[in-house]
């Protein structure tokens, strides 16, 4: 990367934080006041030595000596305080613009299409909102201070030494600028090879989390060794890199080692001769070389710190490129959905995940209050149509309706709060039970949570819990079986009161005897309701008003369930003369 591309970057990432920046002016206002502080005591501290040094050579009072040692202690211990505050007040600084970070990349993450979640592992983003951000916080904390106190120190140090000796001046002048300038050289060496490093922590942590998720089905299937073997390989990359990109970091730091044994050499060098020509005293000659060591202290600090700057630009730049990624899908629509059952329409809908088709010119009407049973095999479209319904995905052509507008022009809040989508998967969150069902909403009535679960046939489960809806559940509902868990998320959807109930084969994991609640769960669900359900079993779609084929990204067959299946030409009819243990299976010709 050249110098102007690596400014351009510089620029550009600066850009993700001046609006938390700009937010904390008194909190820079006291860092710059205990740092300004902090320096002049720093720049004091040798004068003071090198007073000492000639009255200790002089007639004066043993008096002027402790007297000038009392201040030395004093301004030592100030230098010490001060130094202390200006970190505080960084590490503040850092940490509370990190968290404010964490926050809108957390929710920036989550206004994300579907499409980006389906391809970017979990592993990935934590190591985006967490591991970047954690890499500014500590630029904030310990380099953006030790830069400003370097710069007011280098150039005090240059007024002082130009004012006891032009040449002493000018050899600290001239040993600054060659430093400074090696830095400059070095500034963007290991940026580069660092955003690779993290990139490649972000694949080992992705790696990590996919597999962790899998482990039943990796041990069950004889894969360990497998998964093994892909993780040597991914850690092997992770480790190449990462030494990479710390040798590089590590130049800066043994450059700076060589060149400041070379500054003291000069610094004696150059006060040696002044004393011996009569132009300084030793004092000066002391406060030369104090001088010389305290431009080594900021210099190391930043070049130790250049390390974690170089991280921290990486991590700004991978955020920068989160910030700018767009939903696909925009959201705004300003029409609410009314408070009836919903109808539901597609006009020649047409829509690919990337370049492969899914649906194509589908088109359809669910009146209100009916309800649906989808069916068809793997892959020809049943959940797609769902997942556009559900506002997740827009249509590559045609149009979603929904109450009888176009989906883009409805509300998202609103889209929310009347549809109601229940899918395989049910998700319950470490929490209470009143939190699982009104998903951490603060303001439902408890009343209303007891009754959407006693609606839903959980209240003998409900009257068995020691503390009742403020019974904590563990991570992914842990003790609750399958069938519960997915009682749970119909209670959420009654509570939620919708006008469309979308359900992705509800019945699928669970028994027979579980099954039957959960059917009689289902139908007072979506009782006054429009509902969708994608179904893999036939017992599923029993009590629907309609069926709906779909073959190939296409409906193939659409009408009243029981025309269908009186109707011996139909491929409704079919399926239930072919499927005869429930199963629709995807071998089952249609």
């Amino acid at each position: 990367m050249n110098p102007e591309e690596t400014a351009e970057k510089s620029r550009l990432n600066l850009d993700v934080l001046r609006p938390y920046l700009a937010t904390r002016r008194g909190w820079f206002a006291l860092a710059a006041l205990s740092i300004i502080i902090g320096v002049g005591l720093e720049l004091w501290i040798p004068q003071i030595l090198a007073d000492f040094i000639d009255e200790a050579f002089g007639d004066v009072p043993l008096s002027q000596l402790v007297r000038l040692a009392t201040i030395y202690i004093a301004a030592g211990v100030g230098a010490q305080l001060m130094s202390i505050a200006s970190r505080y007040v960084g590490t503040a600084i850092g940490w509370s613009v990190a968290n404010d970070l964490r926050i809108d990349a957390t929710r920036h993450v989550a206004s994300l299409d579907l499409d980006y979640h389906t391809h970017t592992s979990a592993g990935a983003l934590i190591e985006r909102v967490d591991g970047d951000i954690d890499a500014v916080a500590k630029m904030f904390s310990h380099f953006a201070v030790q830069v400003i106190s370097g710069i007011l120190l280098l150039g005090g140090i240059f007024v002082l030494t130009f004012r006891e000796n032009v040449l002493a001046g000018w050899t600290v002048v001239i040993f600054s600028g060659f430093v400074v300038l090696a830095m400059y050289l070095l500034r963007g060496f290991a940026v580069a090879a660092t955003k690779a490093e993290r990139g490649t922590s972000a694949e080992l942590y992705g790696f990590i989390e996919e597999r962790l998720a899998a482990i039943e089905d990796i041990r069950a299937n004889g894969a360990g060794d497998h998964v093994m073997t892909t993780f040597e390989t991914v850690m092997r990359r992770y480790y190449t890199r990462s030494v990479s990109a710390w040798i590089k970091r590590s130049v800066i730091w043994t450059t700076s080692i060589g060149m400041f044994s070379l500054g003291t050499l000069l610094a004696l060098a150059v006060g040696a001769y002044l004393v011996f020509q009569g132009q300084i005293t030793y004092g000066v000659a002391f406060l030369i070389i104090q001088y010389m060591s305290k431009l080594e202290g900021p210099i190391e600090e930043i070049t130790d710190q250049m390390q974690e700057v170089q991280k921290a630009a990486a991590g700004l730049g991978r955020l920068r490129e989160l910030f700018n990624r767009q939903p696909t899908v925009p959201r705004v629509g300003t029409s609410s959905l009314s408070t009836d059952p919903l109808e539901v329409e597609f006009a020649s809908v047409t829509f690919a995940y990337d370049s492969e088709p899914v649906l194509d010119d589908v088109s359809f009407r669910i009146a209100p209050g009916t309800h649906i049973g989808l069916l068809g095999r793997t892959g020809s479209g049943k959940s797609t149509i769902t997942k556009l319904i559900a506002r997740f995905y827009d249509a590559s052509s045609g149009t979603v309706l929904l109450d009888g507008r176009p989906i883009a022009d409805i509300e998202e809040a609103s889209l929310r709060a009347r549809v109601a989508m229940i899918t395989q998967d049910v998700q319950l969150f470490e929490g209470s039970v009143r939190d699982n069902v009104a998903m951490f909403v603060p303001d439902h009535d408890d009343a209303l949570i007891e009754n959407a679960l006693n609606e839903i046939g959980l209240g003998q489960w409900l009257a068995s819990l020691p503390e009742g809806i403020d019974t904590h559940l563990d991570t992914a509902g842990k003790g609750l079986s399958s069938g519960e868990a997915q009682l749970v998320a119909l209670a959420r959807a009654y509570l939620l009161d919708p006008g469309l109930v979308i359900l992705d084969e509800p019945s699928s994991r669970v028994d027979p005897a579980t099954e039957i609640v959960l059917s009689a769960a289902l139908d007072r669900l979506i009782q006054g309701r429009t509902a969708i359900i994608i179904a893999h079993r036939l017992a599923t779609v029993a009590h629907v008003d309609e069926i709906m084929v779909l073959e190939h990204g296409r409906v193939v067959e659409h009408g009243r369930r029981a025309d269908l299946a009186a109707s011996p030409d139909s491929l409704f009819a079919h399926l239930l003369e072919t499927a005869k243990d429930g199963l629709i299976r995807d071998e089952v010709q249609l």
